[in-house]
């Protein structure tokens, strides 16, 4: 697992099935029933690269096998679980994968029953569901991993877990990051050494311990596990992204840079490579460069979203470009962004009302500023998934600008202090109030803090500011 990707965490945390698991047992205990040779082949394949976190190579090798068997359901519902589709369309193929199982045997009706629940967000029904097929294929460890709890078991549970399959490597992986959300950094690096030494022939392995020496700040000893990441089949772009995270945080944009675009011509996907240029844009940003170049990069990315026709990232995208020409006094440009980005996509989605909200707070256009955070307050109210952090950044921006920055930090300290964007805006509100000693020590823990997120742009401009201070 690595944190560089909220589309690869948000995928892992429901998969919970494959059939043959990372040993290649010889004697499987569950067995597709498709009959098309080439789908069981791209299938096995595809599991052994889903089960060792390789999820975009995995992801090509279950849309060969649909293409090979259309009513092969167990592929199609593991390819909408985290292929390229929108959530309707989600729907719609995990709906057809569980017909198409229907026809197989109960095993894959129950498995495929299981991830449709998964990918449409009903948790409590995939876990029964999970549980069940645990019962009935007791001898596969994927399955016994998620019926311990996959990524969202407690700490304890995924010890007992990796006690009773100590050969593993996923159980490793997770005990790896719980550990280190812990506090028990020692644990956390073992047992990413402990997935290193049973899976050595897999890129995520080492792609989890340069993560976390990454984020211990020992960035040589990073860059050498990243590159060995980057030197193992399948190809592992997210290898390259992790040097342009090291590079980047020792200042080296340019390297970092270089790095994104090797990332690029490795990518699997065209999301992907959306992906690694929206990394771009960050590396522009966090390096605090003109606003011309932030903007020719953020052009680029727009038009390639464009050419995918994904109308929720063009809408962020151009809702991110307003806030970067507002901030450059291009009002014009800036408020033309704005409507590009309602224009992109009609369901505006709240990230585009926080981009949106920040663009006017930074005009100091105050009206349509609470607009926007009025809408995103309505739609947080309605929809869990809606980052509460973000809700209350905006308002805290909304009160330092305004003069009442005690007020701010009234609304900011009830947020998750450990967030990066949270802790900037405590800072802004503590500077604003004349706490300069205050502010410094909150930059001091944004500056220490090495999990960065490229492609995140409040995370990115939250480490210039801090950087800056």
């Amino acid at each position: 697992m690595s944190a560089r990707s909220t589309r690869r965490i948000a995928a892992l945390a429901s998969l919970v099935f494959a059939p043959l698991t990372a040993t290649s047992q010889a004697d499987p205990a569950f067995k597709a029933s498709t009959t098309n040779a080439t789908a069981a082949n791209e299938f096995r394949i595809g599991v052994r690269d889903m089960q060792n976190l390789s999820l975009d190579a995995a992801l090509q090798h279950f849309q060969t096998a649909i293409n090979a068997d259309p009513n092969f359901g167990l592929a199609r519902v593991l390819y909408a679980s985290f292929g390229p589709l929108t959530p309707q369309q989600v729907e719609t193929e995990a709906n057809r994968a569980v017909a198409d199982a229907a026809r197989a045997n109960t095993n894959e009706l129950v498995l495929a029953a299981a991830y449709r629940e998964a990918a449409l967000g009903h948790n409590t029904a995939a876990a029964a569901l999970f549980t069940a097929a645990a019962k009935m294929i007791p001898n596969d460890p994927l399955v016994a991993w998620q019926a311990a709890g996959g990524f969202g078991a407690p700490i304890t549970a995924t010890r007992e877990f990796v006690a009773s399959h100590p050969d593993y490597p996923l159980g490793y992986n997770t005990l790896a990051y719980q550990a280190w959300f812990d506090g028990d950094r020692a644990a956390s690096l073992a047992a990413a050494k402990k997935q290193i030494e049973i899976l050595a022939d897999a890129p995520n392995p080492y792609d989890t311990y340069a993560e976390l020496l990454q984020w211990s700040g020992d960035f040589a000893g990073a860059a050498t596990q990243y590159r060995k990441a980057a030197a193992t089949a399948p190809r592992f772009p997210e290898a390259y992204a992790g040097l342009a995270e090291v590079a980047a945080l020792q200042g080296q944009y340019d390297q970092a840079r270089t790095y994104l675009n090797q990332a690029i011509a490795n990518s699997w996907t065209p999301r992907q490579k959306l992906g690694y240029m929206r990394q771009i844009v960050g590396t522009y940003a966090l390096q605090g460069t003109s606003a011309a170049d932030i903007t020719r990069a953020l052009e680029a990315a727009i038009a390639e979203s464009k050419a995918q026709n994904v109308p929720k990232q063009t809408a962020l995208l151009y809702s991110e470009l307003a806030t970067v020409q507002a901030n450059a006094g291009n009002v014009n440009a800036a408020h033309q962004s704005i409507a590009m980005a309602r224009a992109a996509d009609k369901d505006v989605s709240w990230n585009v009302h926080y981009f949106g909200g920040m663009a006017h707070g930074l005009m100091k256009h105050w009206a349509p500023f609470g607009e926007e955070l009025s809408a995103m307050k309505a739609q947080a109210a309605a929809d869990p998934t809606v980052p509460a952090v973000f809700v209350k950044a905006l308002e805290g921006y909304q009160l330092t600008q305004q003069g009442k920055p005690a007020d701010a930090l009234t609304v900011l300290m009830s947020a998750d202090t450990t967030n990066v964007l949270i802790m900037s805006r405590i800072a802004e509100a503590h500077a604003a109030m004349g706490h300069a000693d205050v502010a410094a020590a909150w930059n001091d823990r944004i500056n220490k803090d090495y999990s960065l997120a490229l492609g995140d742009f409040t995370n990115v401009n939250s480490r210039r500011r801090a950087a800056r201070k």
